[in-house]
């Protein structure tokens, strides 16, 4: 199994952002039926492979939690962030190519997560929002490399700004990319994890599937 699928969740920034105001329009977990996953408040559909294995809310929760403890450690500092930002990190879709545990020596995986930005005007952009991912990340017991700058990618006509990282773990290389983008108060973020390029054609093949309306 990918070591990065339990932590990717636990990148996200740790500010303590105030209460939503509930006359705006609420964030929605979305919903996967029939193959797409899609989520109303963010206008957007992806298709998922009709063999992968998508988690439910249950195990995405437990998938939470997991990546908390892996990047805190006993960080005190770090797991009273991470208490204080539990009802703004939200975890909105897990798949894997194989489900966890299976026998296999790679497995892709593709993650949507959103977290609010409200009371953290400073962030406008995708960048902004990987400046303190990368802090995050480089405070914590995590070994991560960064091969390159940020860049930009268009997704569905959306701009994206791309963090990439590298974690090698019992001799095993993992890479990860970040796409992040800012709307509706939010930071819409995809994370995909893969140990070589068959796995990294898979998930940008789901990418292109993406539609943000």
């Amino acid at each position: 199994m990918s070591f990065l699928k339990y932590v990717s969740l636990s990148f996200l920034l740790l500010l303590s952002f105030g209460c939503s105001n509930n006359s705006e329009k609420a964030i929605d977990f979305g919903k996967f039926e029939n193959g797409f996953y899609t989520n109303t408040f963010f206008n957007l559909s992806v298709q998922i492979p009709d063999s992968w294995y998508v988690m439910d809310d249950e195990s995405r929760i437990a998938l939470m939690k997991k990546g908390k403890q892996i990047v805190a450690g006993n960080d005190k500092n770090l797991n009273a962030a991470f208490n204080a930002a539990d009802l703004q990190n939200l975890n909105l879709l897990t798949t894997n190519e194989s489900p966890p545990g299976s026998a296999v020596y790679t497995n892709p995986s593709f993650i949507i997560l959103a977290e609010s930005i409200k009371h953290a005007p400073g962030i406008v952009k995708g960048s902004d929002y990987h400046f303190h991912t990368r802090k995050i990340m480089e405070s914590s017991q995590l070994n991560a490399v960064f091969p390159r700058a940020i860049y930009e990618e268009t997704i569905s006509g959306i701009a994206f700004e791309v963090l990439d990282l590298e974690i090698n773990m019992g001799g095993i290389k993992n890479f990860q990319k970040q796409y992040a983008t800012i709307m509706n108060k939010y930071a819409l973020v995809i994370a995909i994890t893969y140990q070589n390029d068959d796995g990294l054609k898979k998930l940008e093949q789901i990418l292109q599937t993406i539609k943000l309306k």
